[in-house]
């Protein structure tokens, strides 16, 4: 069952991929979605009547999965207060013996302070604001695509830029 399972996923993985991110538009809820339809699929493909439709029986997992993620999404927005996310982050890293969240803060402060206007404007709207891919879409007269695409890219560099300056810092004198 096994290789039979995962010779459909793969058959039907780029279609999946595109079905939950129409419908997620966010590149990395995405991919979160996918994996637990993944681990849904394994578990229910006992259940997968041969002779019918995978994909479709696919899709429908899916859709689930990205209502239930939608609902959770949600419910963290709504509840999550920024000061506890920040105590949650602080006790993770100490707890794992990472660099001081100080260290780290200060990093992420000098690489937004290099950041473009346009790129530090979009991370406020959406992180600050809680605007929405459309929302700041709608500001800026381009897709709810190009916004995630210009978040995703913005914070890779962000990561790359704090990642670079702790190394310096930790290599150096």
């Amino acid at each position: 069952m096994d290789a039979a399972f995962a010779k459909r996923l793969m058959e039907h993985r780029a279609r999946l991929h595109a079905f939950v991110y129409a419908l997620v538009r966010d590149p990395h809820l995405t991919e979160d979605v996918l994996q637990e339809v993944a681990v849904v699929l394994f578990e229910k493909y006992g259940d997968f009547a041969p002779g019918s439709d995978f994909g479709a029986w696919a899709r429908e997992i899916a859709y689930r999965e990205i209502m239930s993620a939608r609902r959770a999404e949600w419910r963290a927005r709504r509840h999550l207060d920024p000061a506890l996310a920040q105590e949650i982050w602080t006790a993770f890293q100490r707890r794992r013996g990472g660099f001081e969240p100080a260290t780290q803060r200060e990093a992420l402060r000098r690489c937004l302070g290099g950041l473009a206007d346009g790129a530090r404007r979009v991370l406020d709207w959406r992180y600050a604001a809680g605007l929405s891919s459309e929302e700041i879409g709608a500001r800026l007269r381009r897709t709810a695509q190009a916004v995630d695409a210009m978040v995703y890219r913005t914070k890779r560099a962000l990561a790359d830029c704090v990642r670079r300056r702790i190394a310096g810092e930790a290599g150096g004198p």
